[in-house]
């Protein structure tokens, strides 16, 4: 049966009623399900069905796919190895494009997702393999050849203050299907989110934590009344510890963090002159530096907060200064998705991006899911060009009119670094115009917003699951055989240490 005469048959309920369920629903499996009766009823079934369609090279594909059924179905393993040294790629044949996801609601083609499915079946089979067909050295010459070629996926969390509570619920059905990549980058409110990722172990964070998480601090200490003035530094300054206080132990590194959790934990900071350059802190950069100093100094909003001096733990284990004479503030102002730092940091070549960031989720456009850029996009993009171009000689006028001038001018160059920077990834959840409120921004929520805001991010995960879950799997497995094989490893050689005794 056709596309064309699946969608003549009549669908009870019928496609917009579906549609409203889907965005009505309150677990991801309830989501999929009528996801799945809505491609049924649409003739998408069909469409994932059928492997033919000009998006990709279904042809290469459906090759390399028989050959690799072939191959463990017989135990060849030498063929098999061979196989996969002629490439572990995600974008295989072009298999990985965004577009590819959305022309069904609940996948993409099953043909790609069973190829996905044998790599990674293939991938333990070589790693299971006796050593009298395959040695242990040329396993692990070829698992780290292959982890090196085929890259792995980053989390990339975006500031926006108050709508942090989209994050909570977007990352917790990354947790809650083990979905999380080991790399994390925030600024501002996604630096609050990173934090608490990297210093939790993944049995809290399985426990539901993003969902109940409250944070109280704001709720006491109004950004609104930080604004008009009626709090003065000082009990600013003991505001943002208190708050700190209900995010992140005083005490830990980011080399303790990700000793403690295994996740690279990613901070950007904007240096408070204007002439310096952003820095993103980690464990590889940074390794001895205050996790909560970078935070502290990652959510200072400019013009509310003063700028923070970073610290770090010393030679003698107690704190001290961190680049003594720099300041630092919000991470998001020149920083906000430090994509092209963290691919060269650790080979991460696929991001997934959580947006939040009020300033510029208008002018946002997830054009990588569509076969065609539209008006729209075009529109966005030269808006987004015209503003920044206007800013910039605003900011040189207002540079000229003394001390009050010269401060609006160092805010609006921050406004211009931040429309000037990229915002897409390869994998976009981005949070819905029509769920968004300027005072929930500021920390302003009545009853039932804060639970909505979290309920708004995992629905909006959950359209992503398939394309997360394809690109996470291979690079998942190869990571868990890499450190299983460094273990035996290590076991082999204490076995041969303690004999040799």
């Amino acid at each position: 049966m056709t596309a064309a005469h699946l969608s003549l048959t009549p669908c009870t309920p019928d496609l917009g009623t579906l549609e409203q369920q889907m965005l009505g629903a309150h677990s991801y499996q309830e989501w999929l399900t009528l996801a799945e009766q809505h491609d049924q009823c649409s003739g998408a079934h069909q469409w994932r069905q059928t492997a033919e369609t000009s998006l990709y090279d279904y042809r290469e594909i459906q090759y390399r796919y028989d050959k690799l059924k072939q191959y463990l179905n017989s135990n060849a393993s030498s063929e098999l190895l061979y196989a996969l040294n002629e490439g572990v790629h995600g974008n295989m044949a072009g298999m990985g494009k965004p577009v590819l996801y959305h022309q069904s609601k609940s996948g993409t083609k099953f043909l790609i997702e069973d190829y996905v499915n044998s790599i990674a079946a293939a991938l333990e089979y070589i790693h299971r393999c006796p050593e009298s067909e395959i040695s242990a050295p040329d396993k692990s010459d070829f698992f780290r050849r292959a982890s090196h070629c085929y890259g792995r996926s980053a989390l990339l969390l975006s500031g926006g203050a108050g709508l942090v509570y989209f994050h909570h619920g977007m990352v917790q059905e990354l947790i809650d299907h083990n979905l999380l990549p080991h790399v994390i980058s925030g600024s501002s409110a996604g630096a609050i989110v990173a934090a608490q990722l990297g210093t939790l172990t993944d049995a809290e964070l399985k426990s539901g934590y993003f969902l109940k998480k409250r944070y109280q601090e704001p709720l006491q200490t109004r950004i609104l009344d930080i604004l008009r003035g009626r709090i003065d530094d000082p009990a600013a300054k003991a505001a943002r510890e208190r708050f700190l206080d209900e995010i992140v132990p005083r005490d830990l590194t980011f080399q303790q963090a990700y000793e403690k959790t295994g996740r690279y934990i990613n901070i950007s900071i904007s240096p408070a002159e204007r002439h310096q350059s952003s820095r993103l802190m980690n464990a590889i950069s940074s390794p001895h530096v205050y996790v909560r100093s970078a935070l502290s100094a990652s959510i200072g909003i400019p013009g509310l907060m003063p700028a923070e001096r970073l610290y770090a733990r010393g030679i003698d284990g107690k704190p001290r200064p961190y680049l003594e004479t720099r300041r630092w503030l919000d991470g998001s102002l020149s920083s906000d998705l430090p994509a092209k730092r963290m691919a060269r940091l650790y080979g991460v070549n696929h991001f997934i991006v959580s947006l939040i960031n009020p300033m510029v989720l208008p002018f946002i456009d997830d054009i990588k899911s569509r076969d065609h850029r539209g008006l729209l996009s075009v529109f966005s993009e030269s808006s987004v060009r015209v503003i920044g171009e206007l800013l910039v000689v605003l900011e040189r006028v207002l540079a000229t009119r003394g001390r009050q001038g010269r401060a609006l001018a160092g805010q609006l160059a921050y406004l211009v670094a931040m429309l000037g920077q990229n915002y897409l990834g390869d994998i976009n959840i981005l949070l819905p115009t029509s769920a968004f409120r300027w005072r929930n921004a500021l920390f302003e929520f009545r009853s039932g917003e804060i639970e909505q805001m979290i309920q708004t991010g995992r629905r909006s995960t959950w359209p992503k699951m398939a394309m997360i879950r394809n690109a996470a799997l291979i690079s998942q497995t190869l990571d868990r055989i890499l450190e299983e094989l460094q273990q035996e490893g290590l076991h082999v050689q204490k076995n041969r240490h303690m004999l040799s005794v």
